[in-house]
């Protein structure tokens, strides 16, 4: 595959000399949950990490740009599976991690022309995750950057076209577009907290129960 070649190549210009090893080491566990590989995945940088943990860390982490390494936060930009998995019958489990995996190296990998060819396909996915980042009470400013800069070019494209349909109020349309920006993360924030606070209540009603029955 041409994503699996460009990957290769990659790291041996990243990694000079030094031969990667196709599977992880057998003393070791993965750094992020401290427990056993599963559906091991080695980084550009040549560390190891479960494939589901790494790509659960990097959803806490900006949505348009590649995961720091934990180990060395070098940036990465591919993901290697390990090889036996695909010569072995993958579970419902197995195979969605890996085409998550796919996925990621689709986003990060060949450089412009990937941002061309696979991140504006991907574009919907960068979106569900930015609005998730949003309603996240805990989450940094970084998704609130992103979807201001993302209506700032929505108002660029739409000074662009002859369309005039939207009312300004004389405050410009690049004003209107930033201030729904901003009214909409304030909407995404208090969907988030309120999702927050049920959790909460639902977790001590539960925790409650256990205690009557003990």
């Amino acid at each position: 595959m041409e994503t699996d070649d460009t990957g290769r190549k990659m790291e041996e210009e990243l990694g000079g000399n030094k031969r990667l090893s196709e599977t992880p080491p057998d003393d070791d566990c993965c750094p992020i949950c401290f427990g056993p590989f599963t559906v091991p995945c080695r980084s550009n940088c040549g560390h190891w990490y479960c494939g589901s943990c790494i790509l659960q860390f990097w959803n806490y982490s900006s949505a348009s740009k590649p995961c720091g390494c934990p180990m060395c936060t070098c940036m990465i930009v591919n993901l290697m599976p390990e090889a036996s998995l695909e010569q072995q019958p993958q579970n419902q489990e197995v195979a969605e991690v890996l085409k998550s995996v796919r996925r990621y190296n689709l986003l990060f990998l060949g450089g412009a022309r990937g941002f061309i060819q696979h991140k504006v396909r991907e574009l919907p996915f960068f979106i569900k995750r930015i609005f998730q980042g949003l309603m996240d009470p805990d989450t940094n400013d970084t998704y609130i950057a992103e979807i201001r800069l993302f209506a700032m070019l929505l108002s660029i494209i739409y000074r662009a076209t002859p369309l005039d349909f939207i009312p300004t109020g004389g405050i410009g349309i690049g004003r209107v577009f930033d201030c729904s920006a901003i009214i909409l993360i304030l909407i995404l924030r208090l969907v988030g907290i309120y999702r927050r606070r049920r959790l909460m209540q639902r977790v001590r009603r539960l925790a409650a129960m256990e205690l009557l029955q003990e």
